[in-house]
């Protein structure tokens, strides 16, 4: 495929993810909620912590994703550093372990203990994510994965939000709120000097088109394995409403 196919299609699904990223969270009644102030801190609090640990396994399995695709990344060898950066990133900012120690900063803001993230079992809704998340970093194909990527775009604006209301309507501190302030940056512009990560998932994405990795494993597509990442996200914010966690 030529590299101007490769970007339409990649532009295409990035849009059709984004609409549908709008209809479930962006619009969706938790988010509505939350913006506006009106969203039960006990909602919150049972949301972050099943999000604590989704985030603490996804930042392992970026890990384990390197060794799984490494031959793709050998053979594009230009990609190597940015990919390998963006997972240093997650494992060693602001100081190790990373991306865990902001996580429980906010995670405290929020009146959550580290014990209460870490060492208590997720809701079964909230475990869901994760769960997809393993199959398809351990066992989907390279073109299944940055499929899933996709998503991670979103988080960028999605975080601004969570940052924003944070501090307006929770009165939680800017640095209490840094898990969401920190991905406002890292998920959509360079910083840091480094890429941007919706940039560089949408660069791996059009050269794994552009050389034809398009193998997926059965039952699955890019379409199919980015949007059931915003499905299982809006489970959990569901699961959030229906179920606080208490003070």
């Amino acid at each position: 495929m030529s590299p101007s196919e490769a970007k339409t299609l990649v532009d295409r699904l990035y849009t059709e993810l984004y609409h549908h990223w709008e209809a479930k969270i962006d619009q969706g009644p938790f988010m509505s909620q939350l913006r506006a102030g009106k969203l039960p801190l006990s909602c919150i609090r049972r949301f972050f912590k099943d999000w604590g640990l989704f985030s603490v396994e996804v930042v392992a399995l970026n890990a384990v994703s390197y060794y799984v695709h490494l031959p793709f990344f050998i053979r594009n060898f230009d990609l190597l550093p940015a990919f390998t950066d963006k997972i240093a990133e997650e494992l060693i900012f602001p100081k190790p372990p990373g991306h865990t120690l902001l996580l429980v900063e906010t995670a405290s803001g929020l009146g959550l203990s580290r014990e209460e993230l870490f060492g208590q079992p997720a809701s079964p809704a909230g475990r869901a994510i994760s769960d997809y998340c393993r199959r398809i970093f351990q066992d989907g194909s390279v073109a299944d994965l940055w499929g899933l990527h996709v998503y991670e775009e979103t988080l960028g604006h999605w975080s601004k939000q969570w940052a924003q209301a944070l501090t307006s309507h929770y009165e939680l501190s800017r640095q209490q709120a840094v898990y969401f302030t920190a991905h406002a940056e890292a998920d959509l512009v360079q910083h840091e000097g480094r890429m941007g990560h919706g940039p560089l998932n949408r660069m791996i994405l059009q050269r794994i088109l552009e050389q034809g990795e398009t193998a997926s494993r059965l039952g699955y597509d890019l379409k199919y394995c980015a949007f059931t990442m915003v499905d299982l996200h809006s489970l959990m914010e569901r699961n959030a409403l229906e179920n606080p966690y208490p003070a």
